[in-house]
């Protein structure tokens, strides 16, 4: 028996089916809270679980007059992108994982992954294998319009670096673009997106993911849609471990486990393209580098120690909620997970409606939403979720997962990075919402300023959880902001309460490498801004020494003065003679 459960959901964000057990007890495989029924409403931001989704597919829109506001008339699944539908017209994106580099020539993998111990050795890590060895929407790809191969991520074992459950590790790097036509008819310049999880192969009766090509699961002709899908005999049932997956098949599974926080992880990707702008990331203690090999290829190497992130999740009735939340979310489009009651009787995972977004719509159905996305509006609905859920964190589970920036940043700062052209720098934290761009530069105050957000609490409602802020940035990026010289530069960081009061923090600073770090610590939530001030000693002018010319001595004549004598009449002059006529005197 064949069992599809179709998710409609935008954005690459994958909901599980509700199964009701028991796992292990590790907030790697937190489970979300489950909707009790209709008139209920919910919300939860867990980065952990966005790596569920990110299996390869190349997939193309197409609409009723050829546009991206017609009506959706089929998704088709790519290979090549010579398949019928296939062909451009609205809208196409892939999402390619990168398996491991096998010969020096290959491009678009990864070429190495690295351990270091806390003590600085290097530990063995063996490749085991591509995981996992059954994938449903691998893809040639065609590198002249700008897809990669897409294929699956890259198991390794790491001996020296055992987690609670063996010393299995999987590194999924994505990348990932869109062609519409804005962008010309062509994809952009690939975002990038890499996990590393520690992790235990188990074997059962599990789902896989693809692609949804059913168009009634799409808002339009944009975003991704996921289906989850098992071979089932009569009788069997699913593995009820199958939430906690990171990456399955429908007979494998990836299972997490907490990270090692002592150790540092970190890969090295070739791409045919060459990076540039900001990237951020759930770490800690990063290291960056990046190497042109070509004007197009590039070669990224990052390490980092994992951190601990918050989840929000909460659940509540539609009659215990504010207006005002209410109000906050009527006008906007909801990803996440729709169900109608009774269940038997309508279709799931369907779109609600916009009269469906009051108290009075909700009554026969049930929606949590999924965030899915880190701007200002993202901020906004989970600073609304915040205080209905207790200020207090349901989960605290180990990430370590960076990616490239969507946001370029504005004025001075988009300026300076499109005259280096090259990569910025990389911003961390451990908040569980802050906003995917670079910091906003003030210029009255001088500060880069980054707005980040999350629960004051860790789960057991009494632990105050610290905040940590690292901010990697590019000493010519910088200088180029402030218009410093190569002189050294200062930097300050401050941390501001949501109520304008001082933040205690511990920081740390320091320039090496052409790169800047600036880090803030131990800082509480819930909302509270990071500024970042760098400043530079003003060189001193030095006024040369006028030198000390000596003057000539000049010797004023000495004038003589002679009387001389006509007669009766006399004249004292200062000729060397007396005039015609007269006569020098004496």
């Amino acid at each position: 028996m064949k069992t599809r459960i179709v998710i409609g959901l935008l954005l690459g964000v994958l909901l599980v089916p509700s199964l009701s057990y028991a796992v292990d007890p590790n907030d790697e495989q937190y489970q979300s809270l489950r909707m009790p029924g209709a008139n209920t409403m919910g919300y939860q931001a867990n980065e952990s679980i966005f790596a569920k989704t990110e299996s390869s597919s190349w997939f193309n829109f197409n609409t009723s007059d050829g546009t991206p506001s017609g009506k959706l008339t089929s998704v088709a699944i790519c290979n090549t992108g010579q398949e019928a539908g296939c062909e451009f017209t609205v809208n196409s994106m892939y999402r390619a994982v990168l398996p491991a580099c096998v010969g020096s020539a290959d491009i678009n993998c990864v070429t190495a992954i690295t351990a270091t111990s806390a003590a600085g050795k290097s530990l063995q890590v063996n490749f085991l294998s591509t995981f996992p060895s059954e994938r449903y929407q691998d893809f040639q790809g065609d590198l002249s319009v700008g897809v990669p191969r897409g294929s699956g991520a890259v198991l390794v074992s790491i001996p020296e670096a055992p987690h609670a459950d063996g010393d299995n590790y999987l590194l999924k790097l994505v990348i990932s673009s869109t062609r519409t036509p804005e962008s010309g008819g062509i994809f952009g310049v690939p975002s990038i997106t890499a996990s590393f999880m520690a992790v235990k192969v188990v074997t059962g009766n599990f789902f896989g993911s693809r692609t949804e090509t059913n168009t009634a699961s799409y808002l339009r002709a944009q975003g991704v849609s996921v289906s989850s899908f098992s071979d089932l005999a009569p009788g069997q049932n699913v593995d009820p471990r199958f939430d906690a997956c990171v990456m399955s098949s429908t007979k494998e599974c990836a299972l997490p486990y907490p990270l090692p926080q002592d150790i540092s992880f970190g890969f090295s990707a070739r791409f045919s393209f060459q990076v540039t702008g900001w990237l951020h990331g759930r770490m800690r203690d990063a290291t960056i580098e990046l190497e042109r090999k070509s004007e197009k290829e590039s070669v990224l190497t990052v390490a980092a120690k994992p951190i601990k992130v918050p989840v929000l999740d909460v659940v509540k009735s539609v009659d215990d909620l504010p207006d005002s939340l209410l109000a906050h979310f009527a006008q906007q489009d909801w990803a996440g997970e729709t169900r109608r009651y009774p269940l038997e009787n309508n279709p799931q995972g369907t779109r609600v409606e916009s009269s469906e977004k009051d108290r009075a719509g909700l009554r026969n159905l049930s929606f949590k939403h999924i965030n899915t996305q880190f701007n200002s509006r993202s901020m906004a609905d989970f600073v609304q979720w915040l205080p209905i859920a207790g200020d207090k964190a349901a989960a605290l589970p180990t990430q370590w997962r960076v990616s490239t920036m969507t946001d370029r940043g504005s004025g001075i700062v988009n300026q300076c990075l499109n005259r280096s052209n090259t990569l910025a720098g990389l911003v961390t934290t451990n908040s569980t919402m802050y906003i995917d761009g670079p910091p906003i530069y003030d210029p009255a105050q001088g500060s880069l300023d980054y707005k980040v957000a999350a629960t004051h609490f860790e789960p057991d409602g009494k632990t105050v959880f610290k905040g940590s802020y690292e901010l990697l940035m590019s000493s010519t990026v910088a200088r180029c902001i402030y218009g410093f010289t190569n002189a050294p530069v200062k930097a300050s960081v401050s941390v501001t309460s949501e109520d304008g009061t001082p933040n205690v923090a511990t920081v740390v600073i320091n320039e090496k490498n052409n790169w800047l770090s600036l880090a803030a610590y131990n800082f509480t939530f819930s909302a509270p801004t990071v500024s970042v001030k760098l400043t530079q000693d003003q060189p001193q002018v030095v006024t040369p020494a006028q030198p000390v010319i000596d003057k000539p001595v000049v010797k004023k004549p000495v004038i003589k003065k002679i009387t001389c004598v006509k007669g009766k009449v006399t004249k004292v002059v200062t000729t060397v003679k007396c005039p015609a006529g007269y006569k020098k005197k004496g």
